[in-house]
């Protein structure tokens, strides 16, 4: 985790830290205080409301950073909502959560019914809306039947935000549309007694023959314009993966949340762009409960451009670091101005690409820790200032190498006048001798360490030395090697900041202590409610790891390119 005087942050971000924490304190103390009501509601797999669960014995719930949230609700046996909790097994049962600005929204994925000394209670487990996105399969081609899927790859290339939310629409519109339905399951549709065929014609009748609303069900993509998609250009391929699968490395590279949000009746209708909030290029308003699917870029690094060609430029941004390391670091941030590091970020000031810190700043230097319940930071000693790696030698060496040993045993042989010796009798025999191996140091980091620091580190790759693959796994483990530091922070809703309203998951906060700034994304947020604790929640920053190194952006850009190209030309 990168750390930085705050005093040498830009005056209009923060005058100083103290300052900052004490005036939000105090804005907290004249404001209203999060609502304690949590409203518990249990609804039929149609999300028509059946009741609301007042009278539970406890209550937990946690969003999590681009990942599924779970809660648990444990209730008396005697709970009037007990038995359609028990459909489970058959139906879908849908709960949501509501806490002040927050609102959980899932489905009930397992009980339990038990009697523990002479009490019975219902342990109700519960799941958020995010497992839609381990549930659906990418296909090569949403527009065809199983029986013929060609490309043999999806692919997609783009903007991050807007890639990510074209494959979510894609296999949305392949399943909400039941295209092909009548032969990706032939023998359902003729014999069976809820055939497919059955089921989108009562689909669609529901709307009264109304395409769009039907289309809308049961997920709908909140789009953003693609030309003025700021985030960075990505390229990724996939063939019957999970979305999760495909997304999860680009949401964490790239500082991207990724939400799967309940939409009900009575609800503000959500922003929309150019290109509609559905698949299809219309704009409608939602009518119905569905699952509203967005993603943020939350990185805090902005560029000179505001259209996709802002993407390009972090691109470059991250391209020239990974190549020149901090070479260039004089004349594209002469200022030194502050960026988290440590969550593969990269700016340039001079080309326009700067990181935007959060105003949510918490000051561990001022009484009372500045409004923290919790906090911890972590440091990591470096493992070493050297890393080596390789352990073959280049292709193009070997064949040199074993090509000329046969022209020197024929050579003899046809000086001595005997051919009975196989030319090829030596071939491997100085293979991976010659260039095998490769080191890099990192020269500051050895001057810092001093004479007692760690000098090596091996890298298994299983890549030739000098090569391009082998350079890139290099660069991986020099960034994988340095010292680093985490935070985690845990601080009580609206003391000072409300969630929801200041703090959003997957968002950026900052820490001072000791005159140092640290910054992480928010990883979850945890709802607990029960008789003696009321609606308390909770917000941890940082989950005690550190973020990837943007040389891994890279390499999977320039590997999802290449996935493409093979492709498109149909090469291996």
């Amino acid at each position: 985790m990168a750390s930085v005087d705050p005093s040498d942050l830009l005056p209009q971000l923060y005058s100083t830290p103290t300052v900052a924490s004490a005036a939000a304190w105090q804005a907290a103390q004249s404001q209203q205080l999060p609502s304690t009501e949590t409203l518990v509601v249990f609804y039929s797999p149609a999300y028509q409301p059946i009741g609301e669960c007042s009278d539970y014995i406890s209550l937990e719930a946690e969003w999590k950073r681009n990942d599924m949230g779970v809660a648990t609700i444990v209730l008396k046996s005697t709970d009037p909502l007990v038995p359609t909790v028990m459909t489970c097994v058959k139906t879908v049962v849908p709960v949501t959560i509501q806490q002040g600005n927050m609102r959980w929204s899932g489905r009930v994925n397992s009980y339990a019914y038990e009697l523990n000394n002479r009490e019975t209670t219902v342990t109700v487990e519960l799941i958020d809306d995010f497992a839609w996105f381990s549930r659906i399969l990418v296909w090569p081609n949403f527009l065809l039947p199983i029986e013929i899927q060609f490309p043999a790859n999806a692919f997609f290339i783009g903007p991050a935000v807007n890639v990510v939310l074209t494959m979510v629409a894609e296999q949305a519109f392949r399943l909400q549309s039941g295209l092909w339905e009548f032969l990706n399951n032939p023998i359902g549709t003729v014999l069976g007694s809820q055939s497919e065929w059955n089921y989108f014609f009562e689909k669609w009748n529901a709307f009264g023959g109304n395409a769009r609303e039907a289309l809308l069900l049961p997920i709908v993509v909140q789009f953003v314009d693609p030309i003025y998609d700021t985030s960075p250009w990505v390229a990724v391929t996939g063939r019957m993966d999970k979305i999760f699968d495909l997304v999860k490395d680009l949401l964490m590279n790239y500082g991207l949340s990724l939400t799967a949000q309940l939409w009900l009746p009575g609800d503000p209708q959500p922003a929309t762009s150019s290109m509609g909030v559905s698949f299809l290029p219309f704009k409608t308003e939602l009518t119905a409960p569905c699952i509203l699917v967005n993603c943020v870029d939350r990185s805090g690094v902005v560029g000179p451009a505001s259209s996709m060609i802002n993407g390009l430029i972090l691109d470059a941004v991250d391209l020239e670091n990974s190549l020149l390391g901090d070479t260039l670091a004089p004349f594209l941030n002469p200022g030194n101005e502050y960026f988290p590091a440590s969550l593969g970020v990269d700016i340039a000031p001079r080309l326009g690409v700067n990181f935007v810190p959060s105003w949510v700043i918490f000051n561990a230097d001022a009484p009372q820790y500045g409004g923290l319940m919790n906090f911890k930071l972590t440091g990591y000693h470096p493992l070493a200032h050297t890393v080596v790696g390789g352990g073959k030698s280049p292709q193009w060496l070997d064949d040199l190498i074993n090509a000329t040993l046969e022209f020197l045993i024929d050579a003899v042989e046809i000086t001595i006048g005997f051919t009975g010796i196989p030319d090829d009798l030596l071939n491997g025999t100085f293979d991976d001798l010659i260039l095998a191996f490769q080191q890099q140091e990192n020269f500051q980091r050895r001057a810092d360490m001093g004479p007692y620091g760690f000098p090596e580190y091996f890298t298994k790759t299983g890549a030739a030395a000098y090569t391009l693959d082998e350079w890139f796994a290099l660069m991986q483990a020099m960034f994988d090697t340095e010292g680093y530091n985490c935070i985690q922070l845990t601080w009580e809703n609206g003391f000072p900041y409300t969630v929801g309203q200041d703090v959003f998951l997957g968002g950026l906060v900052s820490f001072v202590l000791n005159q140092q700034l640290y910054t992480d994304y928010v990883y979850s947020i945890k709802l607990k409610d029960d008789r003696k604790t009321r609606a308390q929640v909770e917000c941890i920053v940082g989950d005690g790891k550190r973020e990837v190194n943007p040389i891994l952006r890279v390499v999977r850009m320039v590997t999802g390119l290449e996935e493409v190209v093979n492709q498109v030309t149909m090469s291996s």
